[in-house]
Formats: C-alpha cells, sequence, structure tokens
C-alpha cells in the first residue's frame, strides 16, 4: 500500500507500508500518519545521506533515535549496513532491506521510547511533466 505522496520542489515520493494483516488499533494509525508527516519533513536530508551510505556500503537503513535530540535541534540518525541489520531480530526491516531498489527508494527505521520500532520503505517517484 502507497501513502502520503509529497510533491518537494521537483521530487516526488511515496512511502511504502506492508499491508498489515488486520487493522491496528486508532493510537497505531495516528502514530504511523505522524512518521509519514515527520519522514517528509525530514526527506531533504534522508535521502541524499541514503544514497550516498548506499554508495560507500551497500544496502541498508536510515535508522534513526527519535527519542534524542542532543543538540536541541533534530534527531540523531545513521545508516546501519545490511550485515549489521541481518543480525537484528526484526524480520520486516531486513525483509525491507533486501527487497528495496537503491536508484529510487530507501528504508528509514524510526526508534522510539519503550523499545518500539517503525519501519518504512520510501519510493523516489520521477516528476510528471507539466501538460
Amino acid at each position: 500500500m502507497a501513502v502520503g505522496v509529497e510533491r518537494r520542489s521537483t521530487i516526488c515520493y511515496t512511502i511504502i507500508i506492508t499491508p498489515e494483516k488486520r487493522r491496528p488499533p486508532g493510537w497505531a494509525r495516528r502514530e504511523r500518519q505522524r512518521d509519514l508527516e515527520w519522514i517528509g519533513e525530514n526527506f531533504h536530508v534522508f535521502w541524499p545521506a541514503a544514497t550516498a551510505a548506499y554508495v560507500k556500503q551497500g544496502r541498508g537503513a536510515i535508522v534513526v533515535d527519535t527519542t534524542s535530540r542532543p543538540t536541541g535541534e533534530g534527531n540523531p540518525f545513521g545508516y546501519f549496513a545490511q550485515a549489521m541489520l541481518e543480525r537484528r531480530k526484526d524480520e520486516d526491516v531486513k525483509r525491507m532491506v533486501r527487497e528495496y531498489d537503491p536508484d529510487w527508494e530507501f528504508v528509514v527505521v524510526l526508534l522510539k521510547p519503550k523499545d518500539r520500532v517503525s519501519s518504512y520503505r520510501v519510493q523516489i517517484k520521477p516528476r510528471q511533466p507539466s501538460r
């Protein structure tokens, strides 16, 4: 399922969410919507970081600690290579990292309070020509 199509200058992107077997509770849907908005606000940082890191390290994911703001602005994040992510127990993240197309996609993992994690696969869409 694709949601949250955004337009920022000349780049369009879509955040891909794997369909769930059952409808999540209301709080989870609201949190997901806030995540999508936040990823959109930070897209201009994540996309260049993900593409540059892919060139140096290969497949991986942007991992963001949303529980920390050490400088008062922004959350710490880094690019974790596939080999490191494969050692983790999160099967959804492993699947996304194995399957994304680095030419037009990246994976972002949000570390949250109470050891919760949300992960998203973000697609870059070519800009449609104006008519």
